[in-house]
């Protein structure tokens, strides 16, 4: 039985009883929550035994993402069951979590993955706060940054994309809990003056 499934199955079983009501969708949905937090921890051991790198594209894959390694920058992979071997040494060049289940503390994944270039946080529901914090595990190799449709962060969560100095393109839109993302824009700009902003209340188009 996997993971979900006994997780799922422990938390849904108490609705045996019959004096039980049936917990309502929110109920449900907070057991998606339990599961998100167990997706997204660092595990130690597996850490340990097979490096930042493969443990980075475990985590954004199992979250509903993808990853593009250095020596396959074209090919974009989301199965995990078709990752290569454990074997084959792993360094990932793009971190791409569109529609992904990732929260900060999954991001603490980044640390030791020093070929990771660009990263998309699209539509990352579970971005909150100061979550964007652990993109400075990346600072010395993120160029590329997209934050999108991550309506749980406002713009105080922004500001430490001010931290990533190596930055030559930062593209934001469809934010909506920005409220002031014009001057958002201009202190980034102010701290990152070599990198081209693009900033958006409306969905845009990336560049390739």
């Amino acid at each position: 039985m996997s993971l979900l499934q006994t997780i799922a199955r422990r938390l849904l079983l108490v609705g045996a009883s019959p004096s039980y009501k049936q917990p309502e969708p929110l109920s449900r949905r907070n057991i998606w929550g339990y599961v998100a937090v167990a997706f997204n921890q660092v595990d130690a051991d597996r850490l340990s035994k097979v490096g930042p790198n493969r443990l980075c594209a475990e985590w954004i894959i199992k979250n509903g993402g993808g990853v593009r390694f250095v020596d396959s920058p074209s090919k974009l992979r989301k199965d995990y069951n078709l990752l290569p071997p454990e074997n084959v040494p792993l360094r990932i060049k793009v971190v791409d979590a569109t529609n992904a289940s990732v929260m900060k503390i999954g991001l603490a994944h980044f640390k030791g993955c020093e070929d990771i270039d660009t990263v998309i946080f699209h539509n990352c529901k579970h971005l909150e706060g100061d979550s964007l914090d652990g993109l400075t595990y990346l600072k010395n190799s993120l160029t590329r940054l997209q934050i999108s449709g991550c309506y749980n962060i406002t713009d105080e969560g922004l500001a430490v994309i001010g931290e990533l100095r190596n930055l030559k393109q930062l593209l934001i839109f469809d934010m909506i809990y920005v409220k002031r993302l014009e001057e958002v824009a201009n202190k980034l700009k102010l701290h990152l003056p070599g990198c081209e902003i693009l900033a958006s209340k409306l969905p845009v188009a990336p560049k390739q």
